[in-house]
């Protein structure tokens, strides 16, 4: 047993009573307690369905999958594109009579098989071909270059009539064009006057 003062456990000779300071009851303490509090609550919150990280993944997820959906999208629109004509462009017919004119003119000598596989219908191409016992491209590749005038461009709906005027060695001569899904093709070449 231990010996003990009579009114030992008396606090009033001793003065008054005060709590000790602790660690967490000092500011640099306090600070060290709301750190904590703040870390606990963070991980919690990256933890939660809702939270932060959580949140980070779905738009990285989400990223990632536009990215491939935008590569695949541009991977079959080249595939396709290839397979319709490997190596070649899509051709596209001249938009207006006028243009027409001018796509002729340009490939007449130096590349007539546009000429033949474009710009002309088929059955102008056709007819051509039977005018030199061979192809519409043996057609071209006898002409020589010469200087046009157009001297009206008529136009009722989906039909044209180019009336040119070769100015070296004078010759009318006229096309008659038809408008298709993506532009204007010659469907009949005719010479001389046309009636007025």
């Amino acid at each position: 047993m231990i010996a003990r003062i009579r009114g030992e456990h008396n606090a009033s000779h001793w003065g008054r009573w005060r709590p000790s300071a602790s660690r967490e009851n000092t500011a640099p303490g306090r600070q060290r307690v709301a750190a904590a509090k703040d870390e606990l609550a963070a991980r919690e919150a990256g933890s939660r369905p809702g939270g932060t990280r959580s949140r980070q993944r779905r738009v990285g997820r989400w990223l990632v999958g536009l990215a491939v959906a935008i590569i695949a999208g541009y991977l079959a629109v080249s595939w396709s594109a290839a397979e319709l004509s490997p190596g070649l462009a899509l051709p596209r017919l001249p938009a207006t009579p006028r243009a027409w004119l001018d796509a002729y003119e340009a490939a007449a000598i130096d590349n007539p098989g546009r000429v033949c596989s474009e710009l002309f219908a088929p059955q102008l191409a056709q007819a051509y071909g039977n005018a030199v016992h061979s192809s519409c491209s043996s057609y071209f590749q006898r002409i020589t270059s010469f200087s046009v005038v157009v001297r009206r461009v008529l136009q009722d709906g989906d039909t044209a009539v180019l009336e040119l005027r070769q100015t070296v060695h004078p010759r009318d001569w006229s096309v008659v064009l038809s408008r298709r899904r993506d532009g204007w093709q010659a469907v009949d070449l005719l010479t001389g006057n046309l009636a007025r």
